[in-house]
């Protein structure tokens, strides 16, 4: 039953990474809101059975994280990026050609998106993956990324209002006042903005890659079908 059942570094880092970070934004969120007077304790040692249910509440919240990260793709620099083909004019016609020649000339009016995914399924029919898994896996890594970390600089300008925020870890007390806690939210701003922008670029990479070699593809079996 649980054969197929597999651990891949994709849901340590696309889901559980993130999923711990937006479980630390969270935490704040309430503590800001609900608890801003009251010190902060963190607890230096855990009980196995919490340590378990608080790495499968983070790796649900990765997903949930994926999820809401969908929603960049109404910004607008994402539909700039994803609403037209990653590749120069004349690429991008020898791309067309080739699909509406595969497909018919309807082809030539698809969408980018319809495009892509046209290709993409051509490609896995013809066993021609090439790097498509890595590209589709680190596009998701950033894009979760960009959504933890743009909520924790929120939550951080958040836990700004009542000061100083307390927190205590085994004997040592330490207090964070607006100039720390300014820092460090204008710190994860710029980790969220860093991950937004190699979101972008590795779904230009995803796109670009597909679209090329469903080109040198298409071409290289004209070519043996001539020569045959």
């Amino acid at each position: 039953m649980f054969k197929d059942l597999q651990i891949t570094l994709y849901d340590f880092f696309g889901y559980l990474l993130p999923g711990v970070v937006i479980l630390i934004a969270l935490v704040l969120l309430f503590w800001s809101i609900f608890w801003p007077s009251a010190p902060f304790t963190v607890a230096t040692t855990l009980p196995a059975l919490m340590v378990t249910a608080l790495t499968l509440f983070a790796y649900l919240l990765g997903h949930l994280g994926q999820a809401v990260s969908n929603l960049l793709e109404k910004l607008p620099a994402a539909k700039l990026t994803f609403e037209s083909l990653p590749l120069s004019a004349e690429l991008g016609e020898l791309v067309k050609d080739a699909a509406s020649e595969r497909f018919g000339p309807e082809a030539r009016t698809l969408k980018p998106k319809e495009l892509y995914a046209l290709c993409d399924q051509t490609l896995i029919h013809a066993g021609s993956l090439g790097e498509r898994e890595i590209f589709i896996y680190r596009e998701g890594f950033y894009r979760g990324n960009c959504f933890a970390f743009g909520l924790l600089a929120l939550t951080l300008a958040l836990r700004m209002i009542c000061v100083p925020a307390v927190v205590t870890i085994a004997d040592a007390k330490m207090g964070f006042y607006r100039g720390e806690l300014g820092l460090t939210s204008a710190l994860a701003a710029f980790g969220a903005w860093m991950f937004f922008r190699r979101y972008l670029r590795f779904g230009k990479y995803k796109t670009s890659s597909c679209l090329m070699r469903f080109l040198a593809l298409t071409t290289g079996s004209d070519e043996e079908n001539t020569t045959a």
